[in-house]
């Protein structure tokens, strides 16, 4: 299914999309720190994509995969540690790119 394009959702909203029952995700929401909801003035839940695609992923964990809570929580850590990862390299890269293009316009300039 895909994500509507918008900043936030509500629990029912998220409930349809991921077609997990807002109890469900509620108690998942305590479980697991990578969720993250933030809340508004009334005190209700809004779910980013991101929070969405974390609970299809969890979704899948458990119900496709059958991992365990624990075994869903290790994986979802690993899988954090392999994005903090991709982000380090990708800065330094980056940064490279800079430090390159910085040197080439002192050439450019003489």
């Amino acid at each position: 299914m895909e994500i509507p394009d918008k900043l936030y959702f509500s629990i029912s909203e998220v409930s349809k999309i991921t077609e997990v029952e807002p109890h469900i995700l509620r108690y998942w929401e305590r479980e697991f720190k990578q969720i993250k909801p933030k809340r508004n003035k009334r005190g209700e839940r809004n779910y980013t994509k991101k929070d969405i695609g974390i609970i299809l992923k969890l979704k899948s964990l458990l119900y496709n995969h059958l991992y365990t809570i624990q075994g869903a929580k290790q994986k979802l850590r690993e899988r954090g540690t392999k994005e903090e990862l991709k982000t380090k390299d990708s800065i330094n890269f980056l940064k490279r790119i800079k430090k390159e293009l910085i040197s080439l316009r002192k050439t450019l300039k003489k």
